[in-house]
């Protein structure tokens, strides 16, 4: 796989025929599913909490990297009101509702997020020089056995590029229920795309470390190292090629099981 570099925004290259991890995921999970969301573009009928919390923890987050130094942090405060604001907005939002989880509401989900923010900021120390986040990528899809280029770039966005001990490094930023687990670790898509995105902007070999903030009763936050090998980049490879093929020879079947209750596609699947 290589890749093609695009002096677009994030906006600008999701506007043009694209691939993403999401969309791959979302196709390997369910493939009505994907026709629903990406074909059809039926409106869900709920957004989960995790969706808006995740992104109001992802512009937080982004502008604690950015607005600081290591002599001069962001005001914690103020990070802490940006991930408010944005968690209400999304919330309050009219355009799809956001499905709480039981015993949930939107004061408890706050709460749970200046606690995480505490634990984060206090335990992920800065890094030398923040190069960008979000910074926006697009990879051309290369067959490695054949060599043949899929038509569609895989599109995204990297959470962060840092420079930390000297060396470039992608920082994936989430947020979750638990650690991850060890498989997560070792095969999800998202690390291998990111990795081959900093490669692709000059910065080689970078450190790829997940930075994952729990939404435990005492938040807690996991680092992990993460490898990629070339294998992992094939395994991208061909499994985009495989979704791409299959989309485009119409596939569309529902994979019914434990997800379908939580889905937010459910009300409109047949």
């Amino acid at each position: 796989m290589t890749a093609t570099r695009f002096a677009r925004s994030l906006a600008e290259l999701r506007a043009l025929p694209h691939l993403s991890v999401s969309q791959l995921k979302t196709f390997v999970g369910c493939p009505r599913r994907y026709t629903l969301a990406y074909v059809e573009g039926v409106v869900p009928q709920f957004r989960p909490i995790a969706l808006a919390f995740g992104t109001a923890w992802h512009e937080a987050v982004g502008f604690h990297l950015t607005a600081s130094t290591r002599a001069a942090p962001a005001d914690r405060d103020e990070v802490k009101t940006i991930f408010r604001e944005r968690l209400s907005i999304a919330v309050e939002s009219d355009r799809v509702p956001v499905l709480f989880d039981d015993g949930e509401d939107l004061g408890k989900s706050m709460d749970l997020g200046m606690r995480m923010l505490d634990v984060f900021l206090d335990r992920v120390e800065l890094p030398e020089n923040v190069i960008g986040v979000e910074v926006p990528f697009a990879l051309e899809i290369v067959d490695p056995e054949y060599g043949d280029v899929l038509d569609v770039p895989l599109v995204g966005a990297i959470d962060a590029l840092v420079i930390h001990d000297g060396k470039p490094a992608v920082w994936e930023l989430k947020t979750a229920k638990r650690k991850w687990a060890a498989d997560a670790l070792e095969y999800d898509l998202q690390p291998t795309a990111y990795a081959m995105a900093a490669e692709h902007l000059g910065f080689e070999d970078p450190e790829l470390v997940l930075l994952v903030a729990t939404k435990t009763t005492k938040p807690d936050v996991q680092v992990e190292r993460l490898a990629r090998t070339k294998a992992d980049r094939d395994d991208l490879a061909v499994t985009a090629q495989s979704v791409t093929a299959a989309i485009a020879a119409g596939i569309d079947h529902p994979i019914r099981g434990w997800a379908c209750k939580g889905c937010p596609y459910a009300h409109a699947c047949r």
